[in-house]
Order: structure tokens, then sequence, then C-alpha cells
């Protein structure tokens, strides 16, 4: 009877539907049975593990889903949650009149809270930074050339053309043919530039030409953060990556911020 009446309470409890007067006097009975005290504790712990929307805010992606979902289906795991369920079945067998609840609580509940704390680690885990670059890589978000001169509108018309056909190596030597000489707009070229370098996985020099518009005086100089970050992310680098992406995100003017909230949120 015991048992039932701090299932009751404990129930009403967590739910928050307790008076004062009865909050107050079951804060008493705990403080003066460790047992019913401990009983409520686990029963916290169970809800939170158990929340939908704790559980969906620690869900990422469907891989990690898939991780989770064999995890659960190993032989171990499921072995764990056969044990799981005897005891429960012996602690609730019809043909026992009377049990001690207290017996078996503790046990049940701790299986319970360590199953769900170790499916929420999984979810909370950092993620995969492949499946990460996968996602975030945006190499063929090309800009596009303003004309401005007929000589500047072909050389320039020439860069995107030899990109977008794959033609890296000629794309990088007409955009530095370009540079050598251009004293404006070569914030586009460089882009064009970088991008291909990182096609043909030069990611050394794709950082340091993604340096040098994050550098400059220009308008858009937060696209090479971008850009840099996303080739921290492609070599792992996961140190410079946190960095760069704290430089985004620390203004909400800077170029694919929503993105770099999301993917720092990701890795921390």
């Amino acid at each position: 009877m015991e048992d039932f009446i701090w299932e009751l309470k404990t129930e009403r409890f967590l739910n928050g539907e307790m008076t004062a007067e009865e909050l107050l006097t079951f804060e008493q009975e705990q403080a003066e049975n460790p047992e019913l005290q401990a009983y409520v504790t686990l029963s916290m712990e169970l809800q939170q593990a158990l929340s939908e929307d704790d559980w969906f805010h620690h869900k990422n992606t469907n891989s990690h889903y898939n991780t989770v979902k064999n995890w659960y289906q190993e032989e171990d795991v499921l072995n764990f949650k056969e044990q799981i369920e005897q005891h429960a079945d012996a602690a609730f067998a019809p043909q026992k009149k009377t049990f001690s609840l207290q017996k078996y609580w503790l046990p049940i509940a701790a299986a319970f809270v360590a199953i769900f704390i170790t499916i929420i680690y999984q979810f909370t885990a950092q993620p995969d930074l492949k499946e990460l670059y996968t996602t975030y890589a945006t190499w063929n978000d090309t800009p596009s050339f303003l004309v401005q001169d007929e000589h500047t509108a072909t050389t320039k018309e020439q860069i995107e053309i030899l990109y977008k056909n794959q033609q890296y190596a000629e794309c990088i030597a007409a955009a530095d043919s370009f540079l050598n000489t251009a004293t404006t707009g070569k914030t586009n070229v460089l882009i064009y530039k970088g991008f291909a370098q990182e096609k043909l996985n030069k990611n050394s020099k794709a950082l340091a030409t993604f340096k040098t518009i994050s550098e400059s005086n220009a308008l858009d100089a937060s696209k090479g953060l971008w850009y840099m970050a996303l080739i921290y992310l492609k070599t792992e680098d996961t140190e410079n990556l946190q960095k760069t992406l704290k430089v985004i995100t620390a203004s909400e003017t800077n170029y694919e911020y929503e993105n770099a909230v999301q993917l720092l949120n990701s890795i921390e």
C-alpha cells in the first residue's frame, strides 16, 4: 500500500499537481525517508530521459537515428532489455497478491535511465564531420558577374565557364591572370579560384585564397570566413573550425550566419 501511495504522490509531484500544503508535506516526507527521496529523484531522471521534447531536441540526422536504431538492436542491448522485462514480470506477476515494490523499482528505474541516457548520448555525441561537410558545402553556389566593361566582362565570364566545365586548373590560371592586373572587382574571382582549388583538393591553397577575401575591405569579405570554415570542416580541423564559426556568429550580418550557428551547435 505504501508503494502505491509513493507512486501516486510522486506522479502528482512531478506533474505539478500538488497544492502548496501538499508539496510542503511531501518534501518533509522525503527529508525523513531517504528511500522515498531516492525514488523521487530516479523518477525525475526517468521522466527527463523519456521527455518527448528533449528527445527531439537531441535528434540530429537520419544517420544518427539509424546509428542508435542499430545500436538498440544489438544482441547485448536486447539481452539487457529482456532482463529488465523479466524483472518487471517478477515484480508485477498477477499471482502475487502482495509484494514490496521497493525491492524492484530501483534496478528497473536505474536500468531504463541508463538505456535512455545512452541513447541520448548517441544523439548528442559529435556528429560525423564528413556528413556535415556534405550537408553544408556550397562549392556549386557560385557568384554571378556584373558586366562593367567589355574586357572585364569577357575575362570574368571565361573564368566562370571554365569552372562550370570542371576545367579547374585552367580556371585558376585565368583567375590569376585577372588578379595580377585588376585593381577592383577581385572578390568573386578569388571565390572562383578558391572553389577550383578546393575541387582539386589543394586545401591549403584554397584556405589562403579565402583568407585573402576575409581580410579584404570588400563588403562581402565575410564570405571568405565561411569558405575557410568549410575547408576546416573538410580537413576535420575542428579547433580552427570552431574559432572561425565563432567569428562568423558574432554578427548576424555575416555571410551564412544561420548555417554557421547550426554548424557550430552541431560540433560543440
